[in-house]
């Protein structure tokens, strides 16, 4: 086979590569693309299993990508890669981008740590029996400040120790400790860098939520404004119980101070007229 053959091959299969890419673009409303550097062809698999029916997902040259979105006519989604260098991923989603974020967030794995990489959460060495046997690793250990004692022939953790905040940079030596005693430190799996969703590019960092604090938040608010509608006598379905509960407890007061009488209004009169002679006896004993 010559050389032009194979290569005429090749463009053709970029060429049909393209319009199917093209062809997702029309077909989806949501395109999202992640950095693929440090991703493993099983994340990508495990992926995949997870977003079937939801998501198609591609690995792709900047360029063919580009090309499919001028055979689609969608030139706007070039924005998506215009700066990036590293190799990349791409998602055709059916589900909006917030959802698409939280989903690929919820999905990550924890994995040992390399040297320089940061923790994405506190990392503990629990006290235990580690199996291993003195020898240089106690300078490790006492280097790390971690506490150890010798039991059985076999090096032991004296206590828990918290040898990595989140977000702290892990060290070789920590990075290589923590491998011998099976602990993890770090998250891996997709984290999306740009997505593209009713005409809109929104960054990753945007589209993380912490669905806790903003429904506290949400609640919050709403407690607020309830509160500001019935002190400012605001009618809706929500305030009129709560102001028929304000209307008759200011009815009673009045009642009680113009010494109008009612069923209702007369255990609040006893009340008052016994604290208040609760307080007149007081006052005449300290007299």
């Amino acid at each position: 086979m010559s050389f032009q053959t194979v290569m005429r091959k090749a463009v053709v299969k970029k060429a049909k590569l393209a319009e199917e890419i093209a062809g997702l673009l029309n077909r989806y409303g949501v395109i999202a693309v992640f950095d693929l550097t440090g991703v493993r062809s099983n994340t990508i698999h495990e992926m995949r299993k997870k977003l079937r029916g939801l998501c198609e997902i591609r690995v792709l040259k900047k360029t063919l990508f580009l090309k499919a979105c001028r055979l689609a006519g969608k030139t706007e989604l070039e924005k998506l890669v215009e700066d990036v260098t590293a190799p990349a991923g791409f998602i055709f989603s059916s589900i909006n981008s917030f959802k698409l974020a939280t989903m690929l967030e919820k999905s990550k794995v924890p994995m040992y740590a390399k040297a320089g990489e940061k923790a994405d959460f506190d990392v503990w060495v629990p006290e235990t029996n580690t199996g291993l046997p003195p020898g240089p690793i106690l300078s490790d250990f006492g280097k790390l400040r971690i506490p150890t004692r010798i039991e059985g022939g076999q090096v032991w953790i004296a206590r828990d120790t918290l040898v990595a905040k989140k977000g702290e940079e892990i060290s070789q030596l920590l990075a290589s400790l923590l491998v011998k005693l099976d602990i993890k430190a770090v998250l891996r799996g997709v984290t999306i860098l740009r997505s593209f969703e009713d005409n809109m590019v929104l960054r990753g960092s945007d589209l993380i939520v912490d669905l806790n604090k903003t429904r506290a938040e949400l609640l919050d608010v709403v407690a607020t404004a309830l509160a500001f509608a019935v002190n400012i006598g605001y009618f809706t379905r929500d305030t009129l119980p709560l102001l028929l509960v304000k209307a008759g407890r200011e009815a009673a007061a009045v009642a009680v101070e113009t010494g109008y009488y009612t069923k209702e209004v007369l255990p609040l009169v006893i009340a008052r007229a016994l604290s208040e002679s609760a307080a007149l006896s007081a006052a005449i004993e300290k007299a």
